[in-house]
């Protein structure tokens, strides 16, 4: 007698009825597919033998069978499912028209759908945890056109408006940190606001959340008494700084008279409360950290000298008002109680001499050794001729140097018949003669040599 054709998977079984996996387990348990289970295994395995599945094919065993019909098995079978209520039928010709499947279409058509449901559930769970996940865009910067102020992202994408209905915004400096703490940048901004009429009302400096939300916001309506008269608000909008000392944030925001010369620079905390204010005979232009957070640099104009400044101040607690010469008309006499720890004036240079004096000041450049620069541009111009003086780190002043335009500009005046000596016999390569005043010592001229 020959061995009778076995099949030993559910894969062959199906394979050998040209149907699926699916649809073959429901038949062995719906139907009594003739399929035996070898005991033993995590798994038990399943044979069938192709001669009897044929004969299931062509007779009865092809119609329902009730659910507690039980298949010819090795071993006991699992519990069944309970039986599905009638549906509508398809009928599908096998072999010969006399053998007929009988498979159920709305049960393929609510698989496919749960399946296509559940992949589109997932897809949208993973979208939205990694936008959830996905780091913010940080914010690069704060756009004023009309009166309304907009937050931009790195992308380019704006990321939040903040409108003013009672005046145009101007935003002269901005500057985005984390100045509380909490993980999340906000956004510093000095305002200049004009009305409908075109009146300068002011400047105000306000904080931004990261939503652009106003934090808080202020304007400077001090009053402040010269030798010369009184000076109050409106006060203009100009530089703004924002630095670490001592562990804690400070905010640095330079203020100036709107026609005259007098200036202010106030100092906040992280949360909007007036610290300190530094008095000043002449426009501020900037404020600048020393690298170790110990000292806060003003510069700008010194008006009794017509000269460049450079201010060291303490950076935690920056009080008080600049020294001038004794009997100036610019001497302050109603100010904050406080001294600079050191007063610098830059002198004049030849270049400087026979130029329209630049109002937009010197520039400041940290170095992590704690050194420092400070650019001091000589001329209005595309092209700038510069001094650059060079500070140590306890901020004393250690020598110069002429950039390399100081020096066409010093030709460009030869050739002019402005100057009558030549670059290379500048009495300026000798030495410049600043001025210098400090808590100890007072007003000094000081030789620093130029290299």
């Amino acid at each position: 007698m020959s061995e009778r054709a076995r099949l030993d998977s559910w894969k062959e079984i199906a394979r050998y009825l040209g149907r699926d996996v699916r649809t073959v387990l429901r038949w062995e348990r719906r139907r009594g597919l003739p399929v035996y289970r070898v005991p033993g295994g995590k798994l038990p395995r399943v044979f069938a033998y192709r001669d009897e599945l044929d004969r299931w094919l062509e007779g009865p065993g092809i119609s329902e069978v009730p659910a507690s019909a039980a298949p010819p098995v090795l071993q006991e079978r699992d519990g069944d499912s309970p039986a599905l209520p009638p549906q509508p039928v398809l009928t599908i010709p096998l072999q010969n028209d006399s053998a007929r499947v009988s498979l159920t279409t709305s049960a393929r058509w609510r698989f496919a759908a749960s399946t296509l449901f559940a992949a589109t559930l997932l897809a949208a769970a993973a979208a939205g945890l990694w936008a959830w996940t996905r780091p913010p865009v940080p914010l690069a910067r704060l756009v004023a056109a009309g009166n309304e102020l907009q937050g931009i992202d790195a992308m380019g994408a704006t990321r939040w408006t903040h409108r003013d209905a009672s005046a145009a915004l101007a935003v002269l400096a901005s500057k985005i940190a984390d100045t509380d703490g909490d993980g999340r940048d906000e956004a510093l901004a000095s305002i200049e606001l004009t009305d409908s009429s075109g009146a300068h009302r002011g400047g105000v400096l306000t904080a931004f959340d990261a939503g652009g939300r106003v934090r808080w916001s202020y304007a400077a309506d001090d009053r402040i008494l010269f030798r010369d008269g009184t000076y109050g608000p409106p006060w203009a909008a100009a530089e703004l700084s924002v630095y670490r000392t001592g562990g804690r944030t400070r905010i640095a925001w330079a203020v100036h008279h709107f026609t005259w010369w007098p200036s202010l620079l106030l100092t906040f905390d992280a949360s909007g409360n007036r610290l300190g204010m530094f008095v000043n005979s002449g426009w501020i232009r900037g404020a600048s950290p020393s690298a170790d957070g110990r000292f806060l640099l003003a510069t700008g104009v010194a008006n009794s000298w017509q000269a460049y400044f450079v201010a060291v101040l303490d950076a935690d607690n920056p009080t008080g008002h600049s020294p001038e010469p004794a009997g100036s008309p610019m001497e302050c006499l109603k100010c904050p109680a406080g001294d600079p720890v050191a007063y610098y004036v830059l002198p004049r240079t030849d270049v400087s001499r026979h130029h329209t004096f630049p109002s937009f000041g010197p520039s400041v450049m940290t170095f992590r050794d704690g050194t420092l620069q400070v650019h001091s541009p000589q001329n209005d111009g595309p092209t700038v001729a510069a001094v650059i003086y060079e500070f140590a780190t306890d901020l004393t002043l250690r020598q110069a140097r002429f950039a390399d335009s100081f020096w066409e500009w010093h030709r460009l005046l030869e050739a002019d018949g402005k100057l009558d000596h030549p670059a290379d016999r500048c009495p300026e390569r000798q030495g410049l003669q600043v001025q210098l005043w400090t808590r100890t010592a007072g007003w000094q001229t000081i030789n620093v040599p130029v290299r």
